[in-house]
């Protein structure tokens, strides 16, 4: 058994399901967590196999910290049946030493995969095109789509709903603007075409702007629609983000993320600048724009507004068009406004290896935190309902926010908590546990996109919330409450069974056929070389068309 140079043993520190679990989904992602980064290219040494021994066929998958690996079989296990997972010593950690070797034992649920109509789509593959990371269809009935490198491109649509006749709008020669969401202004027709974008720059001088490159700009196309004109006019500069390196790339773990319209204003989520809101492990601390939901009165910003820290900007200025809506979301790639009336986010939780991505000093708690909330702290993947004031967990010093999660308030289970913390630990103001739904008992390791799916015609998942589960992949249907939190999660599946994914990181839809196409970003490990396009076209079909949709 190898340690680390500090003693500290590379071990498994948590999983789902648990060792002996019984009842298991036989659409199961595995999800493990240890307590340091494992070196990708050895993880082919962490194996499933089944009642006979035989090794089960799986994709492996890491997130930020290569501290958190989901298992995911390429097919549906067999009901009823015992299956292993086991980790060897050929495992390693970044540093090159080696994994303690682990077994977990389960056993599958007597319910077999039943696909029925209401979660089968048959999958086309439409593009080869690597890395891409946001998908939007259009109001003039088009595709459009861009990626870490730059590129803002897009497709005609022929009769049968396939993308077809690919052209670039736009190309960064230095290949530095990483796009990550794209969202259609409500004034938008086919006529006047205006795109909102949301990017950060992969490429920067290292001066006081290295870790401030998040945008905001606005988009028109005016002219020819074969060959339009484009005018780009940035409106909002200086968001936070955090840097390392993916694949052989520099990248940006978060960066100011999805874009929504609601009621007036603009809002985006932005992500945090480190792991757990303590040590900076990505380079910089979090900031007082970090972790949130920015509420924008777009329509009052005539001029570029800069953001950055040094800039004097103020988001609690009774007349800042850039308000501060919700605090505590750690990355949410994605904001969806339902026609429930409700705002709503799938949340990407902890990303975390050990004490060097620790949560921060609570000035009432004595000690060091780093060792005091030490271990990997339990998934806490999550939809929220966003409401404005309210706290979703992550937290940061700069808006005096020290608890990670819900902290440990009472000697018995509390919602989220984080056993590190001493009994009597409350989470920070306006923590908001009864507007969040915990998606990780459902294989939602890394939620990304998301939309409602509104086909214009009657179907069982209209009005369910469609996302990403990027580690486990595949795309979860979550079918919603009277109090607009999940009554259940299921996976989209096609007629054969597992829908093949290697990274689904967003998606969009044609009301009118149905169809969803997503941005299958591919693998981290390769900074999505294995990455495409896809759609998926709805098995169930009906004629009855939805009033006024």
């Amino acid at each position: 058994m190898v340690s680390f140079s500090n003693g500290q043993i590379v071990e498994l520190a948590a999983s789902y399901p648990r060792d002996r679990a019984t009842d298991v989904p036989v659409s199961v992602a595995v999800s493990l967590r240890f307590n340091t980064a494992l070196d990708p290219e050895t993880l082919r040494h962490i194996g499933l196999f089944d009642e006979e021994d035989k090794e089960v066929e799986v994709s492996r998958s890491t997130d930020l910290t290569n501290a958190s690996i989901t298992i995911s079989p390429r097919e549906f296990l067999n009901p009823d049946s015992n299956f292993t997972l086991r980790g060897s010593a050929q495992v390693n950690a970044k540093d090159g030493s080696e994994l303690q070797p682990f077994q977990i034992t389960f056993r599958t649920g007597v319910k077999s995969f039943d696909p029925g109509n209401r979660l089968v789509f048959e999958l086309e593959t439409f593009d080869e095109a690597r890395s891409m990371t946001t998908i939007l269809f259009g109001p003039d009935r088009r595709l459009y789509a861009a990626d870490a490198f730059g590129h803002l491109v897009r497709w005609e649509i022929d009769e049968a709903g396939r993308p077809v006749d690919k052209r670039t709008l736009l190309s960064d020669p230095r290949e530095s603007r990483q796009y990550i969401d794209l969202e259609w202004d409500p004034d938008s027709t086919a006529e006047r075409l205006i795109l909102w974008v949301s990017f950060s720059e992969r490429l920067a001088e290292q001066n006081e702007r290295f870790y401030f490159t998040g945008t905001i700009a606005r988009i028109e196309f005016t002219g020819q629609t074969h060959d339009p004109d484009i005018r780009e006019r940035t409106l909002i500069r200086g968001l936070p983000h955090g840097r390392e390196r993916q694949g052989g790339f520099d990248t940006l773990p978060h960066q100011p993320n999805g874009l929504v319209f609601r009621d007036g204003k603009l809002y985006q989520s932005v992500g945090s600048c480190s792991s757990s809101g303590g040590p900076p492990n990505w380079g910089v601390k979090e900031q007082l724009l970090s972790a949130c939901i920015l509420e924008i009165d777009y329509e009052q910003i005539d001029k570029p507004l800069d953001v950055h820290p040094g800039s004097g900007f103020d988001p609690f200025a009774i007349d800042s068009p850039v308000k501060i809506f919700a605090t505590g979301v750690r990355n949410a790639l994605e904001i969806v406004a339902h026609s429930n009336g409700r705002l709503y986010t799938s949340t990407n939780i902890n990303d975390r290896a050990g004490p060097g991505d620790g949560a921060p000093d609570h000035p009432d708690i004595p000690g060091d935190q780093n060792q005091l909330v030490k271990d990997t702290t339990p998934d806490h993947e999550s939809l929220f309902i966003l409401e404005r004031g309210r706290h979703y967990g992550f937290p940061n010093p700069v808006r005096k926010q020290y608890v990670l999660h819900g902290g440990n308030p009472t000697p018995g289970e509390d919602p989220f908590e984080i056993k590190g913390y001493p009994v009597g630990t409350q989470p920070d103001a306006g923590f908001a546990p009864e507007l969040m739904f915990p998606i990780w008992q459902y294989g939602g390791t890394s939620a990304n996109g998301m939309i409602e799916y509104l086909p214009a015609f009657e179907h069982p998942l209209r009005g369910s919330l469609l996302s990403c589960f990027y580690s486990a992949n595949k795309i979860a249907a979550m079918q919603l409450a009277e109090d607009g939190l999940p009554v259940r999660v299921d996976e989209l599946r096609s007629p054969r069974g597992k829908l093949p994914f290697t990274g689904p990181l967003d998606l969009t839809q044609d009301a009118e056929s149905g169809i969803i196409y997503i941005a299958d970003f591919g693998r981290q490990s390769t900074f999505g070389s294995d990455g495409s396009l896809k759609l998926l076209r709805p098995v169930f079909q009906t004629s009855r068309p939805i009033k006024n949709s």
